[in-house]
């Protein structure tokens, strides 16, 4: 009874089952061998794409950190012009009305090699309002490139011809940086690179 159904009935669907079956293995053989090395070397090629872009975006960093700092140093004052610098900070503490007697300074390299760091030290004595302007003075100044590191603020212990409740002393820390003279744009494609 059996073959007699089958042969009957579903007899004509037997040809139909094979073609599906024969395209079912064609297709999972086509995908075995082709679509699943494609997909394999996508990935592979998205990732060296991606590895690229970000050499790419490295390397523009640098160029243009390379462009901020050697902007930075032809800001930064040289050998000649730090000379010029106790003298500019005594003249603005003349113009601000405050008393500057002595202004020492420290110079020391630092890492990289491309500028030496200068600490400028003193002890300013005048009326609070004047210290202030003093500072802020240094502070913007286009012509001086300044830094306060430190600042401690106390009663002036010696009066000559004012009261002594109105001074202020403050012994003042200012840094900045001077340029190397030597071919400052070779040292700094050596320490980028």
């Amino acid at each position: 009874m059996f073959p007699r159904l089958f042969k009957s009935s579903y007899a004509p669907l037997v040809p139909w089952v094979v073609v599906a079956a024969l395209l079912a293995a064609a297709l999972g053989g086509t995908h075995a061998l082709m679509v699943t090395p494609a997909h394999e070397r996508l990935a592979v090629l998205e990732a060296d794409w991606a590895a690229a872009r970000q050499a790419l975006a490295r390397r523009l960093e640098a160029r243009q950190t390379r462009k901020d700092l050697a902007q930075i140093l032809t800001v930064l004052p040289g050998q000649r012009d730090f000379a010029r610098l106790p003298l500019a900070i005594s003249e603005i503490a003349q113009r601000d009305r405050v008393v500057l007697p002595s202004l020492t300074y420290t110079l020391g390299k630092t890492d990289e090699g491309l500028a030496t760091k200068a600490v400028l030290q003193g002890t300013v004595t005048g009326q609070y309002e004047d210290l202030r302007r003093f500072i802020h003075h240094l502070e913007v100044s286009d012509r001086l490139l300044l830094f306060v590191e430190d600042l401690s603020v106390g009663r002036s212990s010696e009066v000559k011809g004012e009261r002594k409740d109105k001074l202020v002393t403050v012994n003042l820390r200012l840094a900045t940086f001077i340029r190397e003279e030597s071919r400052p744009g070779r040292a700094l494609k050596a320490s980028i690179e």
